[in-house]
């Protein structure tokens, strides 16, 4: 009976093992170019070979189950609040674990796979924003965590910015998943690739675009058994920026794409909006 109580099925497990896997692999395209171009002085990699490794590890992180993972936590949230499915809610928690986990193993295999590099480039260990400071101006702890904008003089400059890309990118991925539009997308995949693409190349720079709690907190939290307890603490506890704002953002980008595009079902503020119209179409506003 023990037995039959703790035993899960390949089938049970998927989606979970298919969130760790697909951020991890995510962390490790996406933390690996930027310690490639970091550490090689961008040498071998530019900004736009980092956001076309971040887009291209979006892609095929999709490609590991169906329905995809959405191996952002912000993500996995709004669509349990906006467009809620049976039993939905039992398995969010067991899906932010396994996207947080694999954030984090993900950033060690990249610190392993880096390890000589670093120490060679930036032996101070150093941190942007911390308290040591290195001789070259090296800060390698931004290849694992996102860090603001020296010219912000407010996080609420940063919150702006993560916020808006969180926006951009919930609209654009339930415009590509409407069923309306499953004729001119043919490949979700590849248009979320062409997406993400966009956002870091117009929206990423001031923040590095996390726009994903677990692509931030996981690898943070990691780089915090390497250089300290100042990941948390610097730039004015600027590590609550990348997990709050995406979520306020990804909230937002549903509510103004199910308000006014999506005709389909299942959407409580389509709902919402459906119920607001009288029978002649027109909004009642008393």
């Amino acid at each position: 009976m023990l037995h039959n109580l703790v035993s899960f099925s390949r089938r049970d497990l998927k989606p979970y093992v298919a969130e760790f896997l697909g951020t991890a692999l995510l962390i490790v395209i996406g933390d690996g170019v930027v310690a490639q171009c970091l550490l090689s002085d961008y040498r071998y990699g530019t900004w736009l070979s980092i956001n076309i490794a971040w887009a291209a590890a979006v892609c095929l992180s999709g490609y590991l189950s169906d329905p995809s993972p959405t191996i952002n936590p912000a993500v996995t949230i709004c669509l349990a609040l906006v467009r809620p499915t049976p039993g939905q809610w039992r398995k969010v928690p067991g899906k932010l674990f396994a996207q947080f986990l694999g954030g984090f193993v993900g950033a060690a295999i990249v610190y392993i796979n880096y390890w000589s590099a670093i120490k060679d480039w930036d032996p101070e260990y150093t941190i942007p924003g911390g308290s040591i400071l290195s001789p070259q101006g090296h800060h390698s702890a931004g290849i694992f965590a996102t860090y603001p904008a020296d010219f912000f003089f407010t996080n609420w400059q940063g919150a702006f910015s993560e916020w808006l890309g969180s926006t951009v990118l919930m609209f654009g991925a339930l415009s590509i998943a409407d069923p309306a539009n499953a004729l001119r997308f043919h490949s979700s995949q590849l248009s979320m690739f062409l997406l993400l693409l966009a956002i870091g190349a117009s929206l990423g720079w001031q923040t590095g675009y996390a726009i994903n709690p677990a692509r931030d907190f996981g690898p943070r939290l990691f780089s915090a058994i390497v250089y300290g307890r100042e990941v948390f603490t610097s730039d004015d506890y600027y590590f609550v920026v990348p997990i709050i704002a995406p979520v306020i953002g990804c909230i937002t980008g549903a509510t103004v794409y199910d308000s006014f595009l999506y005709e389909g079902d299942g959407s409580r503020v389509t709902d919402a909006v459906n119920k607001l119209e009288d029978r002649d179409g027109a909004l009642r506003l008393d």
